[in-house]
């Protein structure tokens, strides 16, 4: 017999497998399933057609439900997607449909409201043709036989036309009115209104109002009517007001709106102010609706007929309406969108109960679909964990079987892939590095070029090939202003523009060079450089300048017409490069322009490098500047290596020349070897020029310091020597000139601009100072005191020594002698 056992394992199983035992002579089989074994024999499996393992499935393995999760939800998408379509189809035809009928009714009406309005122009043309209402309309005296037979076809009239409520005239002579509408016989206000004090010139007017019922009536409610006024005098000189009066039972039109529709309930007319002339709710005859959002929107209409939604009330309404011309009406019918196709409500649930059970069917169709669908990858997993021995981790609804195959066949395909994608990364790399070697001409050095000779000798098909070097302007600045990988990007983004702008006109591979240097091979098919790219090659420079805010120089080598001669055009605008020197950044620079510099004539300026040395000795800037000037005017005319020559030859002279005499090495020997170094790196002969300049300016600033130091020397010493010789009366900066070795002119000037006084000035200020002195402590004579410091004549001294203290020296001498009495 059969058995079914379900035992709990000594063991962790994390995935399932069949296998089977034998138990008591019974063969049965068993699947392992997250550490239980549930055993069933191979006949009861039989029987339930494996149902069992089939809902297992649900709760093991994710890829298994996901997939009938995803045929639940297409079959559930697709039949709601469809069912929705049709019902928004077929709710959108039945709102056009009943739109169309709604106007086609309220097109009847209307039709049928110009017949009435013709029809009562009509019996306004009978009545003015008949002598007897002629004769009652117009006379000036009452007859009451008249008004008798007058009323008699008024009556007649009224029978004749059934939308007639009542008719009437007035004669205006006698004030009279006559109607059918029974007694009193009179107007009523509106009707004074119109008819006496509204002045009128129409034919026939139109107004609505409310009427009281004829006496004797049991009904009081007041009747709406549509009065019409039709003035016989329209035509004519007469100035009589008397008129025919014909009101119109406004019920009439919407007697006329149900009798072609049934279903009218919210219907009414308007006119062109608005004003509702008849209306399916009697008690909202005359109001005024302009200030509705659908009349105002009927009205700015330029459709004569039409439909449209709007939500009036909290509730979805189709307003529908027709305009006629003739009567300047608007008809309308306004109905609940719900009420207007109740059908569709029913339509809507049924769908929706087809829909449901549409997904029920559907949901039972993707279970036997996956299950067919889900063998062939269940049999591979089985065969997979037999082969592998991969086991699946985590817990049971968390397994994936795409997980064991992805693991299963990782393996495998990485290794296809690996050597593969290892080749395409490092194709560019080796692309680079072949291109630099062939640039230097040690292609056949590089060990891997056999790895990517086939792929870029296709290149190599063209005839001839030109290098281009791309230098970076002012690189030392460049580098200052950005970091490693700002400086990187940017030199990938040179490289990228100058690829995108020259592949126009030709192929060409990117090589950077170094740091400052960016190589562009072209691959030509023509022997020399075409104008198309030197243009090209100056949109390049403006592009970057625009775009990043620094500049780049090219130099283009000459064109060879084998791929191992490709290195010496390289070296060649290598070469080239150098003579940015003389043409500055931002510069293209081809052979002839470097062939013009190499044919001056070599030969150092001795005669500028005496007058420089000269100007520097004299402490004469403009000369020095001039000087410099010049000199760099003919390194201008030489070629690179010789201007460079010549100038670190003028930079050691000028060390030779000067380096005895000021402390050049001792004090600025950074600043001079800076200098030096700089030189041979300056890009530009322009910065050439400054680096001389900063360097005569060291040695102008030593020269002015030294020079300064001596005299400082020199007028102490005449300083002192004025404070001990002051008394000998002949004294004079010639004297003192000669033992300082200098003119007496040279030495006043440098004594005035140290001492902020004239030689004779200083002298004069240190005698009348010992003046001073000898009064106070002597009583020698006045005379005999100047001429001990040095004056001899008194009158001279006594000027001097009033001009100087405001006293003469007798008056300095009392008042001294006052303050020292007082003092005791």
């Amino acid at each position: 017999m059969g058995v079914f056992l379900t035992l709990k394992s000594r063991y962790n199983f994390d995935y399932y497998q069949w296998g089977h035992l034998t138990l008591r002579n019974r063969c049965l089989y068993f699947i392992v399933l997250d550490g239980y074994i549930d055993f069933t024999s191979m006949k009861e499996y039989r029987q339930n057609g494996g149902t069992g393992m089939k809902w297992r499935q649900w709760f093991v393995y994710a890829a298994y439900r996901k997939m009938w999760i995803y045929f639940v939800l297409l079959v559930a998408i697709t039949v709601m997607a469809v069912s929705s379509t049709l019902y928004l189809f077929y709710a959108n035809q039945t709102e056009k449909t009943i739109g169309k009928n709604l106007i086609s009714m309220l097109q009847q009406t209307s039709y049928t409201s110009n017949i009435v309005h013709q029809q009562i122009i009509t019996v306004g043309t009978h009545l003015q043709n008949n002598n007897r209402i002629i004769t009652t309309l117009m006379s000036h005296n009452p007859d009451k036989l008249q008004d008798r037979e007058a009323m008699d076809i008024l009556t007649e009239i009224q029978s004749t036309y059934p939308f007639i409520k009542d008719i009437g005239i007035y004669n205006d002579y006698t004030k009279s009115f006559l109607t059918t509408r029974g007694t009193p016989y009179e107007l009523n206000e509106e009707e004074k209104k119109q008819m006496i004090t509204t002045p009128h010139s129409q034919y026939i007017d139109l107004f609505a109002q409310k009427v009281e019922p004829s006496f004797p009536s049991s009904s009081l409610t007041p009747i709406n009517v549509l009065t019409f006024i039709l003035r016989p005098n329209y035509a004519l000189t007469s100035q009589n007001r008397g008129a025919i009066l014909i009101n119109m039972n406004e019920q009439y039109i919407m007697q006329t709106m149900q009798s072609i529709s049934s279903d009218s309930d919210n219907s009414f007319v308007v006119d062109a102010n608005g004003l509702v002339l008849s209306h399916t709710d009697p008690t909202q005859f005359m109001k005024n609706i302009s200030d509705t959002t659908y009349m105002q929107q009927i009205v700015a209409s330029p459709d004569k007929s039409h439909y449209f939604k709007i939500r009036l009330n909290g509730q979805q309404q189709l307003v529908t309406y027709v305009k006629s011309e003739q009567l300047g009406w608007y008809f309308v019918s306004i109905k609940p969108y719900v009420m207007l196709i109740s059908d569709i409500s029913v339509l809507r649930n049924f769908t929706w109960l087809i829909v449901l059970v549409i997904i029920l069917l559907g949901v039972i169709v993707a279970y036997y679909a996956t299950n067919k669908l889900y063998n062939p990858l269940g049999n591979l997993i089985h065969k997979v964990q037999e082969l592998t021995g991969n086991q699946t981790s985590g817990t049971v609804k968390n397994r994936n079987e795409f997980a064991l195959l992805s693991e299963a066949f990782s393996n495998v395909v990485n290794q296809a892939q690996v050597g593969e994608i290892e080749k395409q990364w490092s194709m560019p790399v080796l692309k680079k590095t072949y291109l630099q070697h062939l640039l230097r001409g040690t292609q056949h050095d590089l060990s891997a070029a056999h790895i990517i000779q086939s792929n870029i000798n296709e290149h190599f098909a063209n005839a001839y090939y030109t290098v281009i070097l791309a230098q970076i302007d002012k690189y030392a600045e460049f580098e200052q202003n950005h970091n490693q990988m700002m400086q990187g990007l940017l030199r990938f983004s040179v490289s990228n523009i100058s690829n995108e702008l020259l592949e126009k006109h030709v192929y060409n591979e990117h090589i950077v060079v170094d740091e400052q240097t960016i190589g562009i091979l072209l691959f030509q098919k023509s022997p020399s450089i075409s104008t198309h790219i030197l243009l090209t090659l100056a949109e390049i420079q403006e592009t970057i300048d625009k775009l990043f805010h620094f500049t780049v120089t090219f130099s283009i080598g000459p064109v060879v017409n084998e791929q191992n001669n490709i290195h010496s055009s390289f070296e060649k605008a290598q070469e080239y490069a150098k003579y940015r020197f003389f043409y500055g950044h931002r510069s293209i620079i081809h052979a002839d322009m470097v062939q013009h510099l190499s044919q001056q004539a070599n030969f150092y300026p001795m005669e500028t490098e005496k007058k420089l040395c000269e100007a520097l000795r004299v402490n004469h800037e403009v000369k020095v500047e001039q000087a410099i000037s010049v000199f760099m005017k003919h390194m201008s005319e030489l070629s690179y290596y010789q201007a460079l020559s010549c100038t670190n030859q003028l930079l050691s002279t000028l060390l030779r020349e000067f380096g005895n005499s000021v402390p050049i090495i001792e004090d600025y020997s950074k600043e001079y070897f800076d200098i030096v170094n700089k030189l041979q790196t300056s890009e530009t002969l322009k910065e050439a020029h400054t680096l001389v300049q900063d360097f005569c300016k060291i040695i102008l600033e030593l020269i002015e310091k030294k020079q300064a130091t001596k005299n400082d020397t020199i007028i102490g010493y005449v300083c002192s020597y004025l404070q001990e010789h002051y008394h000998n009366s002949n004294l004079g900066i010639e004297a003192i000139a000669d033992s300082v070795q200098l003119s007496s002119g040279y030495l006043g000037k440098l004594f005035r601009n140290h001492t902020q006084l004239s030689f004779n000035d200083y002298l004069k200020n240190i005698r009348l100072e010992e003046a001073k002195k000898l009064l106070i402590s002597t009583e020698d004579p006045i005379a005999y005191v100047s001429e001990k410091v040095g004056i001899i004549n008194t009158t001279y001294f006594f000027t001097l020594f009033k001009k100087a203290y405001g006293l003469s020296p007798a008056q300095f001498r009392e008042q001294y002698a006052d303050k020292e009495k007082k003092h005791y």
